[in-house]
């Protein structure tokens, strides 16, 4: 009778984890997808995003003006370091230009690297206008790029993401 009583309270708490987990699922989802599109349509403007092959399209008066590429880097000092890079669209005279930079995942050290994350710090709008031909992709005072004070490896892995995607 001892076993009995705490078995069927962990059974019970179970089962009510699960079917709590089961009854918000799409919620859940729902919420991310909206999220998403939210962060999507600030990174450009509010222009209209559609989902392609390697990431997003970008249309403003059904004109394609740029694209949003998902890049990833394991370079971070804790570990992997998701971005969403917002690009005009190379032409015969100009080459493709950042229009805004996300991080959408990161392990990175709470209050040092975390300043990647426009929400905690502004560092990561210093990338809007660069493009890969007017820009020295090294950290100031040799390069073009200011780093984050305390979090330089964090601030190169970034910086040399958002390079390697402008050079493709």
């Amino acid at each position: 009778m001892k076993i009995l009583k705490p078995t069927l309270l962990a059974l019970t708490c179970a089962f009510l984890l699960a079917f709590t987990h089961q009854i918000t699922q799409e919620t859940i989802k729902s919420n991310q997808r909206h999220y998403e599109e939210r962060v999507l349509r600030e990174m450009v403007n509010g222009a209209e995003v559609e989902k392609s092959i390697s990431g997003y399209n970008v249309f403003r008066n059904e004109t394609q003006i740029g694209t949003i590429e998902p890049f990833m880097t394991r370079l971070g000092y804790n570990g992997d370091i998701d971005l969403l890079i917002a690009l005009t669209l190379k032409s015969l005279t100009q080459d493709r230009e950042i229009i805004s930079v996300r991080v959408t995942h990161h392990e990175e050290t709470p209050g040092i690297g975390d300043k990647i994350e426009p929400n905690v710090s502004s560092w990561i709008h210093q990338f809007a206008g660069k493009s890969a031909l007017d820009t020295d992709w090294t950290l100031f005072p040799k390069g073009d790029v200011d780093a984050i004070s305390g979090a330089t490896i964090t601030s190169r892995a970034v910086t040399n993401a958002i390079a390697e995607v402008l050079s493709k």
